[in-house]
């Protein structure tokens, strides 16, 4: 298959797998092309940039399999500031910073940043008996070129 390395699709067989999803070519594709920083399409931008690769591709069959994916964990609907929803898939940990004015959304690494998150779950988990299992944190502002603007 043109365009996703033999190594990188037995990677998402694997990720299929292991949540207990059959594996599809719409399913490899979509995660595919959401496992890269940066990318927060919605729905009709991942059915576009799919098409644009080449592939057959039907809008509700995106939407089914963004609704599959997202309930087996292996990729994260969120709504940007503008109220869009958008999805994400990138594997690596990260954060996102989203800008109030364009509502543009970029993915910072966790790495790049300390490691504030580990002190806050168990007092969470304390405060509300609940059992915490991830985060999604998202930094709102005004991205480089909306703040020249401000």
């Amino acid at each position: 298959m043109p365009g996703i390395r033999a190594k990188d699709r037995a990677t998402y067989r694997e990720r299929l797998k292991k949540v207990g999803l059959r594996h599809t070519l719409p399913r490899e594709r979509i995660l595919a092309y959401l496992d890269r920083k940066n990318a927060h399409p919605t729905p009709e931008e991942l059915y576009q940039g799919l098409r644009k690769k080449g592939y057959d591709i039907g809008l509700s069959t995106v939407y089914l399999n963004l609704h599959v994916l997202r309930d087996a964990g292996l990729i994260r609907q969120f709504t940007d500031p503008k109220g869009v929803t958008r999805y994400d898939g990138y594997s690596k940990p990260h954060y996102h910073l989203a800008c109030r004015s364009c509502g543009r959304v970029e993915d910072i690494l966790a790495s790049e940043l300390p490691d504030f998150l580990s002190p806050v779950i168990p007092e969470v988990e304390e405060k509300t008996d609940w059992q915490i299992d991830g985060a999604q944190v998202t930094f709102v502002g005004y991205c480089p070129r909306c703040k020249r603007k401000q």
